[in-house]
């Protein structure tokens, strides 16, 4: 196969009958800057067009120092939310001009810790980091070294580091609420056994909405194993309905979706008279009865600041900054039905 010959910036300056270094100062966009003629700057433009120039990235990243690149390390990239999030960072991080390149920790350190190295030895400027538990030396390190980071839905509190997240506390507390109001007496929360702040600040939430209501002898929270959810959820529901819950919060959509399945081998006119409650959309939840409400997070405005919060950190080393984001509760039409 014959090799495609790579147009140079000489290749440009010869065609356009100007020096290599005017061709360089209207690529890079300073052309008023050293007032280079418009008409001249605009048929320079043209003719690197025509001849299909591509600038060699690599030697701009030697001048400026930078890549245009960023890394983003997600818990599970097989998790809707998580893979929502990929698609919508790569989207936004390419108006701005930045390529993004992606990994997965799938919830262990020695995992993530490889990633991040390899994300780092690639070159990246800065990093999106959804963090795993026990991961707070990693993230402590590259703060330490001050590497460019953002900590994304999750973070530590004892770390001075940039973060984006949603207000658990609040949509865990208005998502408990609303099943109360609706006339649910004893909901219940299913989680996740793990020390992560997102989830025990959902945990705080459902447990200060119960209390508010008069409600804390009935508390009741509920673990699954993260490595094993649907065979918990087979074991835990049903002792939970057995001891009174008749409605249940579901801590990520992951949980969600295991208990749904736990629920749709139960009884029906039992399963059909449970209220429900999830963390994140799911086009499951379109197809099940009883309906199941959900908080939605908003993931643009998540991503948008993370995103934002990350160029700032890339440019200014000192930049520390937090964002809890609010949700949005969306109802099931079906979902008063107790009322």
């Amino acid at each position: 196969m014959a090799s495609i010959k790579k147009t140079s910036l000489k290749d440009i300056a010869r065609t356009a009958g100007v020096s290599t270094a005017l061709v360089s100062f209207v690529l890079n966009g300073k052309g008023k800057e050293y007032r280079i003629n418009e008409e001249t700057a605009d048929r320079i433009l043209e003719i690197a067009r025509e001849m299909n120039y591509q600038p060699n990235q690599a030697a701009k990243s030697l001048r400026s120092g930078r890549t245009k690149t960023i890394g983003l390390v997600v818990s599970d990239i097989s998790n809707p939310f998580f893979s929502q999030l990929a698609r919508v960072l790569e989207d936004e991080a390419a108006k701005r001009g930045y390529t993004v390149f992606f990994g997965s920790s799938d919830e262990s350190v020695d995992k993530m810790e490889r990633v991040l190295n390899s994300l780092i030895n690639k070159g990246v400027d800065g990093l999106i980091i959804v963090p795993c538990e026990n991961s707070e030396k990693s993230i402590a390190a590259l703060v330490n070294n001050k590497f460019p980071i953002v900590l994304f839905d999750r973070y530590f509190s004892g770390i001075n580091v940039s973060y984006v997240a949603l207000n658990n506390y609040s949509a865990a507390y208005d998502a408990t609420k609303y099943l109360l109001d609706v006339g649910y007496k004893s909901p219940g929360i299913v989680a996740y056994d793990i020390n992560l702040i997102h989830m025990k600040e959902r945990i705080r939430g459902y447990k200060s909405a119960m209390e508010d209501y008069g409600k804390k002898r009935s508390i009741n929270v509920s673990y699954l194993r993260n490595d094993t959810p649907q065979k918990s959820a087979d074991k835990i529901l049903p002792k939970m309905i057995e001891t009174g819950t008749d409605a249940f919060l579901f801590a990520t959509n992951m949980i969600s979706l295991a208990c749904l399945y736990a629920i749709k081998n139960m009884d029906h006119d039992l399963s059909s008279s449970i209220g429900l409650v999830g963390f994140d959309g799911s086009p499951a939840f379109d197809f099940f009865n009883p309906p199941v409400s959900y908080v939605k997070q908003p993931i643009e405005v998540l991503v948008h600041k993370a995103l934002q919060i990350l160029i700032d950190v890339i440019a200014d080393g000192n930049t520390v900054q937090s964002v809890l984001a609010e949700s949005e509760f969306v109802i099931n039409k079906y979902m008063d039905l107790k009322e």
